[in-house]
């Protein structure tokens, strides 16, 4: 009996269970969870240290960050044990992907923040899983992750995939080729786009401004553009002032930070201001007006809009009806059903009046079939004329070359940009000169700006920043400019300006409330 159970007890073990293999990150099918997609498709890609999803931190208000520094400075310095400390210390520069979740539902991750941790084409290839099936997400940001052409380019054909997302933040990635103006174009459905800290000179300031609008294509979702601290003097601030000629859908553009002197003020504030087409725009404009001109001839001929012309085509119709019965007695009886029914078709669509010998001509046979596939290819030819009229006719509606414009010595103006509502040029090397180009351009902005509703001037620039630059602040143009944009500027009253604390203790803590009060 022993021998028999030493037997069955060593078949047991000589038998062992096989071991999956590596399971192929192809075949993975994301839930929309994406701790729980990110962290199997890690798993399946062989990556040793997983990064955390996490959610992120909320901002701590005024009133909780006074309350707090109140219960330091009351309280001892007392210090945590060594081992909780050197655990945060950890985990705080292990990477991880914080998420904001709306209602703390895991599948419904609305922004993704990335800090300072390189991704990879492993990575890249796990958000192309992931990334899509967020439903709800609207914010990605990432910051210093060590972007490289081909990632950036294989994260803006990923993004393309994310229908809901509408802001993008792309801090402290500088590529040699500066391709950013991939996530600006015609298709994009980016809303709000952050370029700050990535060496951008006039070469990508170029990209950007041609992504921004040109004679035959602009950019139509784009409201915010932040491309602080880079390399944009003002030969690049030209370039995107180019692109702010025919662009009406950018309210916001940040600029701070660069090197952008008088030149670039003086070209910006031209475009802000009526100025003259050129020969393409000139070209393009009329092209856009023949088409315009075109859609509404065939819409008035397809809808008649009078009264007289309704009641001519009822006695045309009437005409036709008449000279066909007077045909239709000529013909045998035994064609009288296919007859009826040729004359309904012909009097709907072609109105054509049929001789006695091509009804002979015609057989039982063919006549329905002919007839009906006549009918269903005019019905699909004016189709399609209406789709690309009403093409024709949304495109003229929204291309700022259809605008009404001036002549002029020969050229034609256009009103200007008006749409830019908030523009900073603040820390630059503005003096002056580029002072007084921007009041001017401002004051033309109020004189031909046309009241709202509820008679508050809604047209032009709203805010404009020139702090930082290099003209004096007692200057007579920038007073001037001051008090006009603190007149427009509708958050120039919810403006708080907070100084440093100065010292410790219970006196900062009173400072700091002092202020919020």
């Amino acid at each position: 009996m022993g021998k028999k159970v030493e037997k069955v007890a060593k078949e047991k073990v000589v038998t062992p269970v096989e071991e999956e293999g590596p399971r192929n990150p192809e075949d993975y099918v994301c839930t929309g969870n994406l701790e729980v997609d990110f962290t199997e498709l890690c798993n399946r890609m062989e990556i040793l240290e997983i990064p955390l999803v996490v959610p992120r931190h909320p901002a701590v208000p005024l009133s909780g960050l006074v309350d707090e520094m109140q219960s330091l400075s009351a309280s001892d310095k007392s210090t945590p044990s060594s081992a909780a400390v050197g655990k945060e210390h950890i985990s705080f520069f292990r990477p991880c992907i914080q998420v904001e979740m709306e209602s703390d539902d895991p599948k419904l991750v609305k922004a993704i923040y990335i800090r300072a941790w390189v991704i990879d084409q492993r990575y890249i290839f796990i958000f192309n899983k992931c990334l899509p099936a967020l439903i709800a997400l609207q914010t990605v940001s990432l910051w210093n992750v060590g972007l490289t052409e081909a990632t950036f380019t294989a994260l803006v054909a990923i993004l393309r995939q994310c229908t809901s997302l509408r802001s993008v933040v792309l801090d402290g990635n500088p590529i040699a080729h500066q391709p950013y103006y991939l996530l600006m174009n015609e298709d994009s459905q980016i809303q709000h786009l952050t370029l700050r800290n990535n060496q951008i000179d006039d070469v990508g300031a170029k990209l950007i401004g041609e992504a921004l609008s040109t004679p035959r294509k602009c950019n139509k979702t784009l409201l915010t553009l932040s491309l602080n601290f880079n390399h944009i003097t003002d030969k690049g601030m030209g370039y995107i002032a180019d692109g702010l000629r025919l662009n009406r859908s950018l309210l916001w553009l940040s600029v701070a930070y660069n090197q952008i002197g008088d030149e670039g003020a003086i070209k910006l504030a031209k475009v802000l201001s009526p100025f003259a087409l050129t020969h393409e725009e000139i070209v393009e404009r009329r092209l856009l007006q023949f088409n315009s001109q075109e859609s509404r001839r065939s819409s008035s001929l397809r809808r008649p809009e009078s009264k007289s012309d309704r009641s001519s085509q009822i006695e045309s119709s009437t005409a036709i009806d008449k000279s066909q019965k007077s045909a239709k007695t000529a013909i045998k009886k035994k064609d009288k059903k296919e007859m009826t029914f040729l004359e309904k078709v012909t009097s709907s669509t072609t109105q054509v009046i049929l001789k006695k010998d091509d009804f002979k001509i015609l057989k039982r046979g063919s006549i329905s079939a002919e007839l009906k596939l006549s009918k269903t290819k005019m019905i699909r030819s004016a189709k399609e004329k209406r789709n690309v009229s009403a093409d024709q006719e949304t495109q003229g509606i929204q291309n700022p070359l259809l605008e009404p414009g001036e002549h002029q010595d020969g050229q034609v103006f256009l009103a200007g940009n008006v749409c830019l509502m908030s523009l900073n040029l603040s820390h630059n090397q503005i003096t002056e000169v580029g002072v007084k180009a921007l009041l001017a351009t401002l004051k033309v902005q109020i004189s031909q700006a046309r009241p709202a509703v509820d008679g508050r001037s809604v047209s032009g620039l709203l805010r404009l920043v020139l702090t930082k630059n290099a003209f004096p602040v007692t200057c007579e143009a920038y007073t001037s400019l001051q008090e006009l944009t603190t007149a427009r500027d509708p958050m120039a009253k919810h403006h708080v300006v907070c100084s440093p604390p100065s010292t410790h203790g219970e006196s900062r803590v009173q400072g700091w409330t002092h202020r919020l009060q």
